[in-house]
């Protein structure tokens, strides 16, 4: 358990090496991650045809006609060490090597989206392709993909402003800061053996406001925002994960990769003989309580799930020493992006990535004899992931 802020010694501490079978994810780690990590792309001990790395972006915003229904903006840029896949049987073909000069990168990569604009799912909201560019010092620098429409992400200050331009479609977001604990970049990752694992720098919680105009029409936006910047140097398994805000300032998420049957799935329906006999690689469930600023967490956890009008419901339990955690997570809504790479000359691989606007109807924390449900801490915003295939 960490206890955010409670110890100023500790919270200046950065682990600077992950060992094999070392979960950064559980560790105390300190504010002072420079900016240019965030921008950079780090190509140490790569994988051919196995290493991503991308900056994904997902905005909970207010719907004030239907509270219950939350809007939700996802946004990512990325890009791939190998030479073929396909997005949602969009064909992305890597034009060019990675090219590095000082402080200024040109790549070839993808930048795409879902909205649920409080009624329905708009899937893909975009997906394009082009050279892209991350530039960057010490405090400010911008990634954007330039073709005849521009994608761009950029800190300017304190803010982070997400702006996109193409036709018929035009998003300005700005992503500032919240709390200190929120709203610092956050280093976690996993290395399960060799280079085989993950990086990550996340940034928990933001406010956001800006505007989203889609054929003319013009919405003023308003919410919070969850960041993070990820590479994946390894087969990427299927997983569960879920992010979550209260208005107060609440943080929860969770992590759950596995392997087993469920790797080898093929279909994009919920309902498969294959769902079964997960294995999880690692797992941990995390809360952060503004309240008395402390941040909980709990490794041993399990997930369950059902199916109502083809949505999941996702309830999550665990306990470990004296703290407990039961939590439920209904979809109301599922944007799906499936990804196909060759494999061989005459097989490929498929990922089928899930993401779920959920309402959280359930939350049970207790800790001693502490206890924390909804009627303490008021509503929740979130997502929650699931991937099953492999590629």
């Amino acid at each position: 358990m960490e206890a955010a802020g409670s110890n100023p010694a500790e919270s200046t501490l950065l682990a600077t090496k992950v060992l094999a079978g070392t979960d950064l994810y559980q560790t105390p780690l300190a504010n002072i991650v420079s900016f240019p990590k965030v921008m950079n792309i780090d190509r140490t001990g790569e994988l051919k045809n196995r290493t991503w790395w991308w900056w994904w972006l997902i905005f909970f915003l207010k719907n004030r006609e239907n509270p219950d229904r939350t809007k939700q903006l996802m946004i990512l840029w990325g890009t791939r060490n190998t030479e073929f896949v396909e997005v949602n049987d969009i064909p992305w073909r890597k034009r060019f090597d990675i090219q590095r000069e000082g402080n200024h990168l040109t790549f070839y990569g993808m930048c795409s989206s879902w909205f649920y604009d409080g009624s329905r799912m708009m899937e893909p909201f975009f997906a394009d392709q082009g050279t892209m560019t991350s530039d960057w010092n010490e405090e400010e620098g911008a990634l954007v993909l330039k073709n005849d429409n521009t994608y761009s992400f950029a800190k300017k200050g304190d803010d982070y402003i997400i702006s996109i331009e193409r036709p018929g479609l035009e998003v300005e977001m700005k992503v500032s800061p919240w709390t200190p604990f929120l709203s610092r970049i956050e280093p976690t990752g996993k290395t399960y053996l060799a280079n085989l694992g993950y990086q990550m720098h996340k940034i928990r919680g933001s406010r956001a406001s800006g505007r989203i105009v889609i054929e003319g029409t013009e919405t003023e936006e308003e919410g919070t925002a969850y960041f993070q910047k990820v590479r994946i140097n390894s087969p990427t398994s299927p997983w569960y994960w879920g992010v979550f805000h209260t208005e107060s300032g609440c943080y929860v998420d969770y992590f759950m990769p596995h392997i087993g049957p469920p790797a080898l799935r093929r279909s994009y329906g919920h309902q498969s003989r294959l769902d079964w006999g997960e294995r999880t690689l690692s797992k941990g469930w995390q809360f952060y309580d503004p309240s008395d600023g402390e941040f909980h967490r709990i490794k041993k956890i399990s997930m369950h799930k059902t199916y109502e009008n083809d949505l999941p419901t996702f309830t999550l339990r665990g306990r470990e020493e004296n703290r407990s955690i039961e939590m439920v997570m209904k979809a109301y809504s599922r944007a799906c992006w499936k990804v196909k790479q060759p494999f061989l000359r005459y097989f490929s691989t498929y990922l089928y990535y899930n993401e779920y606007p959920v309402n959280v109807v359930k939350f049970d924390f207790r800790c001693g004899q502490k206890t924390r449900t909804l009627s303490d801490l008021g509503r929740f915003v979130g997502n929650c992931e699931h991937s099953w295939g492999m590629i």
